[in-house]
């Protein structure tokens, strides 16, 4: 995974007023104060613009979008079988 993906996507969280750090990679994103549900729903959405990918509803329903390093994976297959808008 690069290193500038992991930067974008920090950015993304950021611009939501969430802030990563390494330790909180694994963490369960119910976990960091002050995210809450309308705070996931427009961060999912920032980066399905921002990456140019789609995310459906089998995406959400597997409930493996629910930690920074597992957003992070879901982008990277995205990008790699080039489901993109």
């Amino acid at each position: 995974m690069s290193e500038e993906l992991v930067q974008k996507l920090k950015e993304v969280f950021s611009k939501h007023g969430v802030s990563i750090s390494e330790n909180d990679r694994d963490m369960s994103i119910d976990d960091f104060f002050g995210m809450d549900s309308i705070t996931y729903v427009q961060i999912l959405n920032q980066m399905a613009s921002d990456f140019g990918i789609k995310i459906n509803d089998a995406d959400l329903l597997s409930g493996d979008l629910t930690t920074f390093n597992n957003i992070l994976e879901f982008i990277n297959q995205k990008q790699m079988t080039n489901e993109v808008r």
